[in-house]
């Protein structure tokens, strides 16, 4: 090997090593990451450049050990007579040696700290990008996971952790745990990952630890790399609870419009012949009252036509009352104010069924904007219908609890009887007007209940077991702090302009 290309050749390894190689290892570096969580993605980093290190070193080595052999010797020797001139010979190729390799030493040295540098620099970019890339999937509504082909969990951000209640850390989170806690999900994602089916905007209904009942839409998509091979799938899940329920009430109030303005002229149209009815019937009761000899028959005949007109008149009245939009007397209501004034209303009929009512209601603090009047009416018609659920009596238990959920601050009453529940399916036709599963009942009452309850800002739900009773649960926003306090130096009677 010649002296020109020993030293030429180990330059150009470590232009290579400190240029080319960096940049390869970077370009290697993105294809992979999209498929390496954050720890995972620093191992590698961590492993290109040590083996970069490494190869400068051996290159050092390899770069002295050839110098030091391919250097050609002195040709004088110690038996010349120009010993002088064979010291100064040997004394010049040592400092040459030596100079040969401090040159190469310092130029794999400065090569090194380059490329330490770039490392350093490299790692500091990726740590900002994970972090900025982490601080998205964190502030993101929507539930983000991400799945390799194999099944297993590489990504999950902040809210697919709370929503499903999962661990937040992706080695912790399988397929079999997610399958096990959300089946509908489990078996779209195991759809996606075995048959390539991938799902659009599917609803699911998932009942947490709290008790509440969520509606999650999921869509999956395929996860690809920059070369488009499939590397796994991105599973996109969002609670749409409130949008469901939004979009429900909006059929609802169009099916109650509908079925009011028809209602509203039929009451119209029966009322009047329902007047002059009842009028010629109390004609009718005078003249029998005046025959001799008394025809208690008649009289009899009498009061039942009475009382059918009488209930006639009733049912007219409540499709007027679910057609007609009356304004609310909105004010600050003590919610459990209206609740004890319809229990004492109550009271005397429930001891004669053998009804007991159990109030367990907030302290005094509890306040709601609203109509007293009809929050009254609400309660009266929850209450009405739990005593008819108890023919043979029994308990009625009457609870409140203030929430906080999303910022907003709410009361939840609950009304849970012991009677004989209601079938599944007619839970979901509970508020539809005129649906009722008793022969004298009318229909109206729960659908004018949830039409009040949502006219104060309100939800109304109802859980049922056959054999066991119902709850209802109505669900009312709180009152405004400021005003709470106003009403409660009203009620101790100090002033509050005062301080």
């Amino acid at each position: 090997m010649k002296p020109g290309t020993s030293v030429a050749f180990p330059l150009r390894v470590m232009l290579h090593l400190t240029s080319e190689g960096a940049e390869r290892a970077r370009a290697r570096y993105t294809r992979i990451k999209g498929m390496l969580g954050p720890a995972g993605e620093l191992r590698v980093l961590g492993f290109r450049y040590r083996t970069v290190f490494t190869g400068l070193g051996l290159a050092a080595i390899c770069l002295s050990m050839l110098l030091v052999f391919n250097i050609p010797p002195t040709k004088t020797s110690p038996q010349s007579p120009d010993f002088d001139e064979f010291l100064l010979a040997q004394l010049h190729a040592g400092w040459t040696r030596l100079l040969i390799i401090g040159t190469l030493l310092a130029i794999t040295a400065s090569a090194a700290i380059l490329t330490a540098y770039c490392y350093s620099l490299t790692r500091d970019r990726l740590a900002k990008v994970q972090d900025m890339a982490q601080a998205i999937l964190s502030s993101l509504a929507w539930g983000v996971l991400t799945l390799d082909t194999e099944g297993s969990v590489t990504v999950i951000n902040r809210a697919a952790s709370e929503m499903l209640e999962l661990s937040a850390d992706p080695s912790c989170a399988d397929l079999d745990g997610i399958t096990a806690r959300h089946p509908v999900i489990g078996g779209l994602i195991r759809n996606a990952l075995e048959k390539r089916q991938y799902a659009q905007d599917h609803d699911s209904v998932f009942v947490n630890s709290k008790n509440t009942k969520l509606v999650l839409r999921t869509t999956i998509c395929e996860q690809c790399d920059e070369a488009g091979r499939r590397v796994g799938i991105i599973v996109l899940v969002k609670d749409v609870s409130k949008l469901v329920a939004m979009e429900e009430e909006l059929r609802q109030r169009d099916r109650l419009a509908t079925v009011g303005t028809l209602a509203a002229g039929v009451a119209h149209e029966v009322r009047n012949p329902l007047s002059a009815l009842e009028l010629n019937l109390r004609l009718l009761r005078d003249e029998i009252a005046e025959l001799s000899p008394p025809r208690p028959d008649l009289a009899g005949y009498c009061e039942i036509l009475s009382a059918e007109a009488k209930r006639l008149n009733h049912i007219t009245s409540g499709f007027l009352q679910l057609a007609r939009v009356e304004p609310l007397a909105k004010s600050l209501v003590r919610v459990r104010e209206p609740i004890e004034r319809v229990v004492r209303l109550l009271q005397t009929e429930a001891e004669k069924k053998g009804i007991v009512f159990h109030l367990d209601l907030t302290p005094d603090g509890a306040f709601v904007m609203g109509d007293a009047a009809k929050l009254e009416q609400v309660f009266l018609n929850i209450l009405i219908n739990a005593m008819q659920a108890m023919p043979s009596g029994g308990v009625v238990r009457i609870s409140s609890a203030v929430l906080h959920n999303d910022h907003e601050a709410q009361v939840n009453l609950r009304f849970t009887d012991e009677g004989v529940g209601i079938a599944a399916e007619n839970l979901p036709r509970l508020f539809d007007p005129y649906f009722t599963t008793r022969s004298d009942g009318t229909g109206l009452g729960l659908a004018i209940t949830e039409r009040i309850v949502t006219d104060h800002g309100g939800q109304i739900s109802v859980e049922s077991t056959v054999g066991k009773g119902s709850t209802v649960t109505v669900s009312l926003p709180l009152a405004a702090s400021e005003s709470v306090r106003e009403q409660e130096l009203a009620y101790d009677g100090t002033d509050p302009g005062r301080g």
